[in-house]
């Protein structure tokens, strides 16, 4: 997408990572974003209180931006609580008589995992998720461990990044239509601006949303039946009429169902080159020396493990002048001008005849020297770091310096006494702005020919 904003007569570019379709075959997508650009989650355990009466876990989401591995308070952009089950109610005391009948145990939530080939369901492939109860609907056997094709309820896919975009899911508390005794409703897709979206945002907005699936509790236990009344005692010989036998104990409460619990991280390169997420699920069950019902997902509880990477680079088309020297790939294009990506991966705007448009550079003293500013606007925003501006006063392109390191660089208020504008220095009234500090890079450090040779065609 271009931005073109005037101020005082200058013209200005913001270049945002997107592809647009150019040339009758369509274009590949852009390169997919690097790991510490994906969302990750953080999952803290909640004891039983004000919160969740039987304790639970918070979901935090958010962008590891500092691609630490770990997301702190500030990272995280969204939180969700996910409440254990409360405990079945005890069974009334039973009169006279034998023990009563232990109730049932609660049904199992299961989850298959199974790789979907690329068609219909996922473009570029991935996974298909069946989850129900183990309850053996249509002719199953309940309770063996294993989800048969009759116990499914639900059916969702998620599929592999598509031309280079992120994937993206978001976990919240399952509504009740969906899981009468509560759960997670996972929401997939692609960061890929779709309905309006806004792409490569690190947000999982409802447009984009490509498949929603629920995880739900397993309901709570049978309460113990009645125990039966005791039978009289026999009559004595010819004596008074026999003890009443005495009271039988209480009925054994039934065992409350097993919570299923989904955790996500960031995955590891040697499973995910590009990027992605490691989806790991299982009961609350302690099993392999884990604490059954604590609300933490522990290695020995873990059934499914599943890696949902990003897609590979894309490699849009080639655009060459006509000595055919590759001048970059074609992120999106207009009747005047186009928004390439160079061979050294800086983002350019050229026109059609193989000049660039001459954007305004502001300096920190008079006569167009001194400190060396990029101006856009003069709001508060935050640009690429590596979209380059030309000016022909410098006789290069403006690059925003970029001491943190972090993709994406925000503006700050700096004074200025004048700027340039298609080869004119222009003096201004000592004023602040809102402007990047910029380096000068020449065409061959950001991968262009000294000199571009109209007329320009794409490969």
């Amino acid at each position: 997408m271009m931005l073109q904003i005037m101020k005082s007569g200058k013209l200005s570019l913001v270049v945002a990572a997107g592809l647009a379709a150019v040339g009758c075959g369509g274009s590949d997508g852009t390169n997919g974003q690097d790991g510490q650009d994906g969302v990750t989650t953080r999952i803290v355990e909640l004891a039983p209180g004000s919160v969740c009466a039987s304790g639970g876990i918070e979901v935090g989401l958010g962008i590891d931006a500092d691609a630490d591995g770990t997301l702190s308070d500030a990272e995280v952009t969204e939180t969700k609580v996910v409440c254990n089950g409360e405990n079945g109610a005890d069974g009334v005391d039973g009169a006279d008589g034998q023990d009563g009948v232990d109730g049932q145990d609660g049904i199992s939530s299961l989850i298959n995992v199974a790789i979907e080939p690329a068609g219909a369901n996922c473009e570029a492939g991935g996974y298909r998720l069946d989850s129900g109860l183990d309850n053996g609907d249509g002719g199953a056997t309940a309770g063996d461990g294993v989800l048969d094709a009759g116990e499914v309820d639900t059916t969702s896919y998620v599929c592999h990044g598509v031309d280079g975009f992120t994937v993206l899911t978001t976990l919240t508390a399952g509504v009740s239509a969906s899981c009468p005794n509560g759960g997670q409703r996972l929401d997939i897709g692609l960061d890929n601006g779709d309905s309006l979206g806004t792409p490569h945002d690190g947000t999982l907005q409802s447009g984009e949303i490509d498949s929603t699936g629920y995880i739900c509790n397993g309901s709570d236990g049978a309460d113990g039946e009645d125990g039966q009344d005791g039978s009289d005692g026999s009559d004595g010989t010819n004596g008074s009429d026999g003890v009443d036998g005495t009271d039988g104990t209480n009925g054994t409460d039934g065992a409350d169902g097993q919570t299923t619990l989904i955790k996500q991280a960031m995955a590891s390169t040697a499973n995910c080159p590009d990027g992605g997420v490691t989806i790991t699920s299982g009961l609350d069950n302690g099993e392999g020396g884990g604490t059954a019902n604590n609300a933490t997902l522990e290695n020995g509880e873990v059934d499914y493990t599943q890696h949902v990477c990003n897609g590979s680079a894309g490699g849009g088309n080639q655009l060459v002048d006509d000595n055919g020297a590759v001048l970059g790939s074609v992120l999106s294009a207009g009747v005047r001008n186009l928004s390439i990506r160079t061979p050294n991966n800086y983002l350019v705007t050229i026109n059609w005849d193989g000049s660039f448009a001459d954007d305004a550079a502001s300096y920190g003293g008079s006569a167009c020297t001194g400190a060396l500013y990029i101006y856009i606007g003069g709001n508060e925003s935050k640009i690429g770091a590596s979209a380059a501006f030309w000016s022909s006063i410098d006789g290069g392109f403006l690059v925003p310096s970029n001491p943190s390191g972090l993709s994406a660089v925000e503006s700050q208020v700096f004074p200025y006494e004048s700027y340039s504008e298609n080869g004119v220095c222009t003096a201004y009234s000592s004023t602040t702005e809102y402007l990047w500090p910029a380096t000068l890079l020449s065409a061959s450090t950001i991968g262009l020919p000294a000199t571009i040779v109209p007329p320009l065609t794409l490969q």
